[in-house]
């Protein structure tokens, strides 16, 4: 990831302190805007994907294509047919579930 004008231009939010500050996890702001740009964890960020060039593009959408639902046993919706491998709790470390949330057996 490439910010072109440095951190200069970004607000740094840490919402459990209510304070702008860079500790993370923390939100990420445009200074000029306000736009939103992601939350930051500590091995990871959520990017809006509206912010990646491209990203309406078949290229775009196989390159950002879903690998996996993580805690998927307390989804809002389902994704049925995605293709994608669902998980009751964190990838790897938890118990794999079908489509419609049960959970596959050990076989």
């Amino acid at each position: 990831m490439l910010f072109t004008s440095g951190h200069e231009s970004l607000i740094f939010y840490d919402a459990a302190e209510d304070q702008k500050t860079h500790h993370l996890p923390c939100k990420v702001s445009c200074q000029h805007c306000g736009s939103p740009i992601m939350d930051e964890g500590r091995n990871m960020i959520m990017l809006f994907p509206t912010l990646v060039d491209g990203i309406n593009t078949q290229r775009g959408r196989e390159a950002f294509k879903v690998q996996s639902h993580i805690f998927y046993s307390q989804r809002v919706l389902d994704f049925v047919g995605d293709g994608a491998v669902k998980w009751s709790g964190l990838d790897r470390k938890s118990e794999r579930m079908t489509d419609d949330g049960e959970l596959v057996s050990e076989q």
